[in-house]
């Protein structure tokens, strides 16, 4: 590296040198401005075209630039967010003032291409897909991921259900792997940070078969949204050279917002709102000869006598208790402040939030707190210095949802309860009523006590931090050279807190908790992830602007540890929430600790009028959780563009791009390592075994090679953007699990044995049909992706695959099995043949959609703005189980509505059950998932002046006032709360509907202030 440095600054000096140098020069200054409303720009960047050196305009949008004093000089103007103006200035002139247009297209932005480097969008060799504040802010979130839907072109963005707190997922142009990593990484101001979700140990309490249907928290929640400027997404190739070994599942770039020249200014916005359950499906209708007569009821003596206690001949109290349960609408609120501005040499950003989301739920609910700094300062001539800082609190409350084997989850217990008790009121002495129709004494729940009583508690404390620092070793007009140094961290401490007191009826003796009723588990979960990196880049113009280069050079390292621990304790004394005097104490511990070192290098050369890019790059790196950790893995990748001048009318240019890399996907911590079980006692002393499970020396990054083929094509004066692209991803040394033979003495080992192969397509329009004078201006974008990913082969030995719970529960209900030949998303299940047999565990249909679409429009009219986002989505198979088990119980909302075929079943209910047969035939229980859902609708209206004279007296020199809404309705043929939950959390593939919390929507209306 050091000689790579010194022999750039050689020739850096050397072309330095022999440039021409101009011994005069005059000044000219002008002013930039915003070209409808005249609003001066700062910040914005003046030089002069095929040069490196310029100036910035200041606070006021005045710039002084020094130019040759003889001869014509074409000047560029840049700005983010605004078309680039280049003008040529003639001999005489000392004055050219700059009136910018609104880049409405987003054509005119830089995108990342390196650790250290980024290239302007309209020259990239990849598709780029940017989300900028104003995307996000328009409507409050939960999360950053419920912020992306619909708006990230080529990627599919879910929320696990309708809990207070988050819970989301980001998957970025269809699978990449099958049981390795599946998220993509996550980067904030340089620094990749943590998205894990830590178990809480729920399922001691619910008997559910993996963490992943625990419902916990992904780690992103935590960051406030209010706090970024923009998020670029990179999706495959173009990050390989960045970082290498984890960016098969993508990358998400955060930056958040930075201080700007000028007099300090203050925003306040104040948001108040509530959730609301977005679709509820209600109960069955009873009179009492059908509930004497029901699957809860015939022969249970407690729930034949309830029932005539309630219910007369002809009719039957009715309770929707979904909405009895999940139907408040407490107020939520919101506070966000920020200050932002800075003199010559220093500029700062800082802000705060205050966030309280009300759960629909009793005894749910959600708050964050966070606080930032950013400062950016120049330190003398040739160094500047950023530092950013950044303290979040997320505290959550989420009860029960998802699968569970003791009745305790709430759509469980009402599955198997018929809708004519009173379950929320309580006796004189505030007990509440026993359920006695839940599946019979051993399943008795009534999920109002629940969630009434238990408490499950999630209290993060998170401090981020960065420093970046620039050096500029030397900077002529042609040439630039730099040193950057990066250093960040991330550190999250997680307390958990779980208390199932002995009271509740699921915990009581005789039920399945009964052997030790009452629990409480109490947990910690530290996080650390350090990351630091060098570069240097060395930028060359031609100084007639022929065509210009830019090399990078750098040096990464990474460490991420995690340490967690739980006191589990059951069997608790009547009143006592700790692990003293428990009747059963058991605990679990865990630490681990992965290093990672990289070298990258990097050359971009832009010419022919800076209408061709040639970029290619490569990143060497070793990581501890490889088989060998010293042996380095290399990930390379070239790229080319080529902007074609306009030809036809009404046509503008086009850009052709195509990029080929490969980037990685690292095994998990501990895959490589031989593990030890404890033996037992052997001659009194504590003896060891070898573990289930073996380890692998031989293990490897997953590789995926992508090559992607695109254009961009503009028409109408750049009033219409299309954007086309095609990608084909072949992943090799797929992380798999071989079949071991049971003599083996072990039961799973994970080896580099497969091959898989997606590609896709994606499409965006945008528009602005209308751009008046008068300020009505209409913003529309479409966009359609599409995507599927196969098996193409297996290694020696490696047979079909299925991986737990998380991936479905058996062919009776549909579950993933990963077979060569065929899509990693197929269901497969039980199906009858013509000839009265059954067809066991084949492929009966896929979970991927057949493609998905986004609609937004944006209006603006004067002081008036509003804005609309659908997302829709084609297809895509779900196992419908919370509809089964409702069946099975016989409380479906449509139970008693007329069956298909009448031989089979006097109801719809008794004919999906009766054609299900336990399990032989799946085909009842999957269904399209297909819906259109109404993201966000928000109405925004800025005070003039003059109407906010009130406002002036406490200083306030604006006022915005809007009503927004989140996921406000959905359309779908979907017989459930929503296609869009999903019981297994964070995997490979989503298709599991069972017993969620339902979904909401979320109304908001805000003010904001400017002082």
């Amino acid at each position: 590296m050091k000689r790579c440095l010194l022999g750039a600054s050689t020739f850096a000096l050397a072309l330095a040198v022999a440039a021409p140098v101009h011994a005069q020069t005059r000044e000219v200054t002008g002013r930039v401005t915003e070209a409808v409303t005249g609003t001066p720009l700062p910040e914005v960047s003046v030089g002069i075209v095929g040069q490196l050196v310029g100036v910035r305009t200041n606070a006021t949008g005045v710039y002084r630039i020094r130019v040759p004093a003889t001869g014509a000089v074409n000047l560029t103007v840049r700005a983010i967010g605004y078309k680039r103006q280049d003008r040529t200035v003639q001999p005489g002139d000392t004055a050219v003032n700059f009136g910018l247009a609104k880049d409405v297209l987003e054509l005119e932005g830089v995108t990342v291409t390196g650790a250290a480097t980024t290239v302007e969008r309209r020259n990239a060799t990849s598709a780029v897909a940017v989300v900028n504040s104003d995307e996000l802010n328009r409507v409050p979130h939960v999360s950053i991921e419920n912020a992306l839907q619909a708006k990230v072109l080529g990627a599919t963005i879910s929320m696990n259900n309708g809990a207070p707190g988050g819970g989301g997922q980001i998957q970025i142009r269809g699978a990449s792997s099958l049981i390795g990593k599946i998220d993509p990484l996550y980067v904030v101001d340089g620094v990749i940070i943590s998205n894990d979700v830590r178990s809480n140990k729920l399922s001691v309490i619910t008997s559910s078969l993996n963490a992943g249907e625990e419902n916990g928290t992904n780690r992103l929640a935590d960051i406030n949204p209010n706090d970024i400027e923009n998020i670029e997404v990179l999706k495959g190739s173009v990050a390989s050279a960045i970082y290498g070994s984890q960016a098969t599942n993508g990358v998400v770039v955060i930056t958040t917002k930075r201080g700007r020249a000028g007099a300090p200014r203050f925003e306040f916005t104040q948001r108040v709102g509530t959730y609301q359950l977005i679709r509820d499906r209600g109960e069955r209708h009873y009179d009492l000869n059908k509930l004497l007569n029901s699957a809860t009821v015939a022969g249970n003596p407690d729930g034949e006598a309830a029932a005539r206690a309630v219910c007369t001949v002809t009719a039957c109290p009715y309770h929707d208790y979904v909405k009895e349960l999940y139907g408040r609408t407490a107020p939520s609120l919101e506070t966000v402040a920020s200050l932002n501005g800075g003199a010559a040499n220093t500029k700062y950003y800082a802000s705060a939030d205050q966030r309280h989301d009300a759960g629909t739920a009793t005894n749910t609910g959600a708050n964050r707190q966070s606080f930032r700094v950013n400062v950016d300062q120049t330190l003398g001539s040739r160094l500047t210095a950023s530092v950013g800082s950044s303290i979040m609190r997320s505290f959550s409350q989420r009860g029960i949802s998802n699968n569970d084997n003791t009745n305790s989850s709430p759509l469980y217990a009402f599955a198997y309860t018929p809708s004519v008790l009173d379950l929320k009121r309580k006796d004189a002495s505030g007990n509440y009523p026993i359920n006695p129709f839940a599946g019979g004494p051993s399943n008795v729940s009534n999920p109002f006590q629940t969630f009434d009583l238990l408490q499950n508690n999630e209290d993060v404390y998170r401090l981020m931090g960065n420093a970046n620092i620039n050096y500029s070793l030397l900077t002529t007009p042609s040439n630039d050279i730099r040193i950057t140094a990066l250093a960040g961290a991330d550190r999250s401490s997680n307390e958990s807190f779980l208390y199932a007191p002995a009271i509740l009826q699921f915990e009581r003796p005789g039920t399945n908790n009964g052997t030790y009723p009452g629990a409480s588990i109490q947990g910690n979960g530290d996080a650390l992830y350090v990351n630091s990196a060098l570069n240097a880049t060395w930028q060359f113009n031609q100084p007639r602007g022929l065509f210009g280069a830019t090399t990078a050079v750098g040096l990464q390292r990474e460490t991420r540890s995690h340490s967690d621990y739980n006191i589990i304790a059951q069997g608790l004394i009547p009143s006592v929430v700790s692990a003293t005097g428990a009747v059963h104490t058991t605990t679990t511990d865990g630490k681990d600790e992965v290093r990672n070192l990289a070298y990258y290098a990097s050359e971009e050369l832009l010419t022919l009028n800076e209408r061709l890019l040639l970029s290619g790059a490569v990143r060497a790196e070793r990581s501890s959780v490889n088989g060998d950790p010293s042996k380095m893995y290399y990930f390379p990748r070239v790229g080319a563009s080529y902007r074609v001048p306009a030809f036809l009318p009404h046509m503008g240019e086009f850009k052709l791009r195509v990029t080929q890399g490969q980037a990685g996907n690292q095994p998990a911590y501990g895959d490589r390592f031989l593990t030890l079980a404890n033996g037992g006692q052997i001659g009194g002393q504590t003896g060891l075994v070898q573990a289930a499970a073996v380890g692998n020396p031989l293990i490897h990054p997953e590789r995926l090679t992508e090559t992607e083929y695109g254009g961009d094509f503009s028409f109408f004066s750049d009033r219409a953007h299309l954007e086309v692209t095609h990608y084909r991803r072949n992943i090799s040394d797929l992380l798999v699990r071989p079949l071991l033979a049971p003599s083996s003495g072990v039961n799973q080992e994970i080896i580099n044995g497969g091959t898989m192969l997606t590609q896709g397509n994606e499409v965006g329009l945008t528009l602005v049909p209308i751009e008046r004078p008068s300020g009505l201006t209409w913003t529309s974008r479409t966009t359609w992706q599409q995507s599927g990913g196969k098996i193409t082969g297996y290694a020696a030995g490696v047979l079909p695959f299925t991986i737990g719970a998380a991936g479905g529960f058996g062919p009776a209900y549909g579950h993933l099995k990963f077979t060569a030949g065929n899509s990693v998303s197929a269901i497969y299940g039980n199906v009858p043949r013509a000839d009265g047999s059954i067809a066991r565990d084949t492929v009966l249909a896929d979970a991927n959609p057949h493609y998905q679409m986004g609609f937004s429009n944006d209006f603006a009219f004067g002081n008036w703005s509003i804005s609309s986002l659908v997302d829709y989505r084609r297809g895509g198979t779900l196992s419908n189980l919370t509809l089964n088990l409702t069946d099975e119980g016989q409380t479906t909302w449509d139970f008693d509505k007329p069956s298909p075929d009448q031989k089979v079943g006097p109801t719809l209910g008794d004919y999906r059950y009766n054609s299900w047969n336990g399990g032989r035939n799946t085909l009842p229980y999957l269904s399209d998932g297909s819906f259109v859902k109404i993201r966000e609708i928000t109405l925004s209206y800025d005070l003039p002046n003059a109407r906010i004279k009130l406002l002036q007296s406490i200083g306030a020199h604006s006022a915005r006032l809007s009503l927004g809404g989140n996921n406000l309705f959905i359309i779908s043929p979907y017989n459930g709360y929503d296609p869009e939950v999903n019981n297994g959390g964070n995997q490979v593939v989503r298709f599991v509907d069972l017993a969620p919390y339902p979904p909401n929507r979320s109304i908001f209306f805000s003010l904001g202030l400017g002082f």
